[in-house]
């Protein structure tokens, strides 16, 4: 996670830098680095070694003077909160993969503000981490579906064939049958052994009440055989027809 906080906020600082070096000389004029150096009580130097720190600090602290005219509150927001991240990362404070993507969207976000030709390069680590936080929090595997045993059994049996084979057919047959032998029982195995995923989001249909719902459980067979739903489901399954009937 760090690793990929550093290389955000390099590319920041390597996206920003041009923008606010012109923005600062054409408002503060040709000595506008000795006027910054005495404002921060620093010595300011080249432009191009500036890291995300020195960026964010010149944007905040010259806001009202030279950035609010092209950028809006919204990128003033994106500055706070990417110096925060920078401070955190710079502290060794540990990074969430929600706090990665947020870090790397909010770079990606006040890159694009500026017009800057290294947000698509921020863009790929955003994918990045979007992808391993859908694959951390909505999908998960499920051990319900592996059969170890059956698996065991099945291995046992292929390498059982497969020497029967070797033993028993000719030799420049031998090799290959045995061979797709163990590919085909290696398949079976893996999918008896393998982890089910299951997606937590988005809409599936019940295998049992064929109902299509959200989350992990059916509501609908979860309610039914819950103590005081009798009724209600004795209730769902009267017919049109026996409706019908009954009212006359």
């Amino acid at each position: 996670m760090k690793g990929t906080i550093a290389t955000a906020l390099d590319l920041m600082a390597k996206g920003l830098s041009p923008f606010v070096v012109e923005r600062l000389r054409k408002a503060l004029g040709d000595d506008w680095l000795k006027q910054i150096s005495v404002a921060h009580n620093i010595t300011v130097v080249d432009p191009c070694s500036w890291d995300a720190h020195v960026v964010l600090v010149l944007m905040w602290d010259h806001w009202n003077q030279v950035f609010r005219h092209e950028l809006s509150f919204v990128e003033r927001s994106l500055v706070s909160e990417l110096r925060e991240y920078r401070n955190r990362w710079a502290h060794q404070r540990m990074f969430s993969e929600r706090d990665t993507y947020r870090c790397l969207d909010s770079v990606e976000r006040l890159l694009h503000a500026v017009g800057s030709t290294v947000a698509p390069l921020v863009d790929e680590l955003r994918r990045e981490s979007l992808q391993r936080l859908h694959d951390n929090e909505l999908v998960k595997p499920s051990r319900s579906g592996q059969d170890w045993f059956a698996g065991a059994m099945t291995a046992v049996c292929g390498v059982i064939l497969a020497i029967t084979v070797s033993l028993f057919f000719p030799k420049e047959f031998s090799v290959a049958l045995a061979g797709l032998i163990i590919l085909v029982f290696g398949r079976l195995v893996y999918q008896m052994t393998r982890p089910t995923v299951i997606i937590t989001t988005g809409p599936r249909q019940c295998s049992d009440c064929s109902r299509v719902f959200y989350g992990e459980a059916c509501p609908y067979c979860t309610r039914a055989v819950q103590p005081g739903t009798k009724k209600l489901a004795a209730a769902e399954s009267i017919t049109p027809a026996l409706l019908s009937t009954s009212l006359r």
